[in-house]
């Protein structure tokens, strides 16, 4: 069984929380906030046989606890990884995982060093879908992928957080690091950012972003959009030589479905599972990772994480 500490008592935390409830092999036993009102009412709500922890150092220190979920604004990833890694705890930390590749790679060294457990919780990588459409291109299905394109929009404008360059707000940085890890997962790691267009406030922060990227042979192209100020229809496609693949909503995947060139509908898969249920997947690799030994998730190794911060270096320099 792998022990949970819930560091950060925000709404992404308590879906995971509702989330795991379910899981016998998975059990969130600490939960911490700096405000222990906080901590207590959240642990109430979501968690109420966890032990609550005023302040994220005690829960660092506990020994009560196997993996701490790192899920506080965006800003302060690197500050709280490095806290737990130090402390000797491994580490699950939301996206976007680090605020540039600089701290990204820091915290793989301080881990690496330790010979602790860190991966990024892109939840949609580790989900029974994204697998079965990786099997799908793996053997051939659509023939080599030629065109990918993916969107990801929620209106959550008035959400402070996305309003804060202090916390790391923006539409890229809370929602298109969901499409950039598409495009690595479909179009292959040596991919290259070729065009960015933001619109951004007047303090920088982006309402919406859209950008390009290419393969380096210049055999795969893929155009990307994301924005926090209308709803989309979060739908993503991957363009092959014989055929196409389509997913609907590549935040939390309901459908995938392959087709012949002709639009003949050859299969589809649709989630078994409830939205909320999806997070149990990550939890469910990291147990399994730390069980046998191994210091990265198969489905979100560490160089995957890592280009994802290089490319969002790329993109925000780009704005």
């Amino acid at each position: 069984m792998l022990r949970v500490g819930i560091l950060g008592c925000g709404n992404i935390a308590a879906k995971v929380c509702d989330s795991l409830k379910r899981n016998k092999n998975v059990v969130v036993t600490g939960v911490a906030s700096r405000e222990r009102s906080k901590a207590k009412k959240f642990a109430a709500a979501h968690c109420p046989d966890a032990k609550v922890f005023t302040g994220y150092e005690k829960l660092a220190k506990s020994d009560e606890v196997d993996l701490i979920y790192i899920a506080t604004p965006n800003t302060y990833h690197y500050e709280h990884a490095i806290m737990c890694i130090k402390e000797y705890k491994n580490i699950l930390v939301e996206k976007p995982f680090a605020m540039s590749k600089a701290e990204a790679d820091s915290i793989f060294f301080e881990a690496k060093n330790r010979g602790l457990f860190v991966a990024e919780a892109m939840w949609t990588s580790y989900l029974p879908l994204h697998k079965q459409v990786l099997e799908w291109i793996e053997k051939g299905r659509i023939g080599a992928v030629k065109y990918v394109t993916a969107n990801l929009g929620y209106d959550i404008w008035n959400v402070p957080r996305l309003n804060s360059t202090v916390l790391g707000g923006g539409s890229y940085m809370d929602l298109g690091v969901y499409t950039t890890n598409f495009a690595l997962s479909f179009m292959g790691d040596d991919i290259r950012v070729s065009r960015v267009f933001a619109r951004q406030l007047s303090s920088g922060i982006d309402r919406d972003t859209t950008y390009s990227m290419e393969s380096e042979d210049g055999s795969i192209l893929g155009n990307f959009y994301v924005t926090m100020c209308a709803d989309t229809d979060r739908d993503g496609v991957i363009v092959g030589e014989r055929g196409k693949i389509r997913l609907s909503n590549i935040n939390n995947y309901r459908r995938i479905a392959i087709y012949a060139p002709n639009d003949t509908l050859l299969e589809e898969i649709v989630a078994e599972e409830d939205y909320d249920h999806s997070y149990v997947y990550e939890f469910e690799s990291c147990a399994k990772a730390i069980a046998s030994g191994l210091i990265q998730a198969p489905e979100m190794p560490w160089s995957r994480t890592v280009r994802i911060c290089q490319i969002n270096d790329t993109i925000r320099s780009m704005m």
